[in-house]
């Protein structure tokens, strides 16, 4: 059985990086979107993510569509974008094809649909599957996703409402290849809870 992957997304700062990894997240999320609350402006990327790196996990860059060239040249600190607006699979081709140095990841609304028809294009190579509001924190209905095949689950991060009081029963429904978290680990909007953090990603273990 693969090991769960576990994401926490939406890190702005490096004590915050260093727990999350620490802890044992595989990836953690850095937000290059501006009018998020939880956005880390370039100037500020080199140095979050070495601690990401340093503390032993893997940044992933949380970007829309258009990027401007301040945050196209962040970029290539990064071995992973998430994309998380409007995009289609043709979008991405610049990042996909040729010498592209990144892995693509998705984000995007729960539909079985719209899954199935990503994970056939190549564009991507893991989906973050959220609820109805992506980056909301609004759960969905993961018994409909259970009814996805057992190969389309494993490349899908499973997000949207997930809690450390959560998390452990969205496994056993869903059947992820991993979980991604951010609102649900914070204190106050855009601010990271370093307990929450540790006893989320030891109930997503657990379950």
């Amino acid at each position: 059985m693969k090991r769960l992957l576990v994401k926490i997304c939406g890190v702005s700062d490096r004590a915050t990086a260093e727990v999350a990894a620490r802890a044992g997240a595989d990836f953690v999320g850095v937000v290059l979107v501006p009018s998020s609350p939880r956005f880390v402006p370039p100037s500020a990327v080199p140095s979050l993510v070495a601690a990401i790196i340093d503390a032993g996990a893997i940044p992933v860059a949380v970007v829309r569509l258009p990027v401007d060239p301040e945050t196209r040249a962040a970029l290539d600190l990064f071995p992973v974008i998430q994309f998380h607006g409007v995009e289609e699979p043709a979008d991405l081709a610049r990042y996909t094809t040729g010498d592209a140095p990144w892995e693509c990841w998705k984000g995007l609304s729960f539909a079985a649909p719209a899954v199935g028809s990503w994970l056939a294009s190549a564009s991507v190579a893991r989906l973050v599957v959220d609820g109805p509001d992506a980056g909301s924190g609004e759960a969905f209905d993961h018994a409909a996703f259970a009814a996805l095949a057992d190969s389309a689950r494993a490349r899908c991060l499973l997000a949207g409402g997930l809690t450390p009081e959560t998390v452990a029963a969205a496994i056993r429904t869903a059947r992820p290849g991993g979980v991604d978290v951010s609102s649900g680990v914070e204190r106050s909007r855009g601010v990271k809870d370093h307990d929450r953090i540790r006893a989320f990603i030891d109930a997503a273990r657990g379950g």
